[in-house]
């Protein structure tokens, strides 16, 4: 389980110009529970940056540096909580960055020792760490070299991996150098309640049915999507994102559009 946070903006802009002060320490202080590592991927003029770590997101001073500074227009940010089995270092550590597109994903797909079949034997080759989120990124791409429309790719993708694996959540923000992309699928009956519990999350459970879901925000500063926990209340402009759908933010406009996956969302 992770959060994810996404970004476009009219300027360059950093994070805490974005969210004020208050916001971004309200973002910062869900890594007390998602402490398994962070990274950032931003576009800057001259190509998309990466930079992540293993470490706790509030206990390092690159991360709170980068939070303050005027990264580009449009960027991600993730805060990692490790699916277990799955190790806690710097190559599983999102987003992933792989021709032209940085992904970070929030969820699980099992089982884990399946994982090499989610994609074909040469792309399974590009594998640099052991995470099953890199590799529904490389699935992603894999099916854009076909199809040639990142929306089609993510919902070929989530159909394939869906029809094979069980997941509890394929939620996941994609920077490209046109435009930033969220996916939202979920299966709220598999929110990991008691592993939320055992790291002292103190929610309530209509906050933890929340968990999975995402929101967005349209203002003059920046078009934003997130995961839940922390404030997102619909009076400042927050909508939650419908289980099932993409949404596509254009990096040059920040025009939004919604389309629905073309799976069928059982559990909403």
């Amino acid at each position: 389980m992770c959060r994810l946070l996404g970004y476009c903006a009219p300027r360059s802009a950093s994070l805490a110009e974005i969210f004020g002060e208050e916001g971004l320490r309200d973002f910062t202080a869900l890594s007390a529970f998602h402490r398994d590592g962070w990274g950032m991927a931003w576009t800057d003029g001259g190509g998309t940056q990466v930079r992540k770590s293993a470490l706790r997101a509030s206990d390092d001073p690159a991360y709170h540096e980068l939070a303050r500074r005027p990264l580009g227009q449009r960027g991600i940010v993730h805060l990692r909580w490790a699916t277990p089995g799955l190790s806690v270092r710097t190559e599983n550590s999102h987003p992933f960055y792989i021709d032209g597109v940085a992904m970070a994903h929030n969820g699980a797909i099992h089982p884990q020792d399946r994982l090499p079949e989610l994609l074909p034997p040469d792309w399974e080759r590009l594998v640099t760490g052991s995470t099953d989120s890199e590799r529904y990124l490389l699935h992603i791409l894999f099916r854009l070299q076909a199809s040639g429309d990142i929306v089609t790719a993510i919902g070929e993708t989530v159909a394939s991996i869906t029809a094979r694996f069980t997941v509890n959540s394929l939620n996941a923000v994609l920077l490209t150098p046109e435009a930033l992309y969220a996916v939202c699928y979920h299966d709220r009956s598999m929110i990991p309640e008691a592993r939320l519990r055992s790291r002292g999350y103190p929610g309530s459970a209509e906050e933890i049915a929340r968990h999975f879901d995402l929101a967005y925000r349209q203002t003059t500063q920046a078009v934003v999507v997130a995961s839940s926990d922390w404030p997102q209340d619909p009076r400042d402009g927050w909508t939650t994102m419908p289980n099932g759908h993409v949404l596509a933010i254009a990096g040059d406009t920040l025009q939004t559009r919604i389309e629905p996956l073309p799976v069928p969302v059982t559990r909403a």
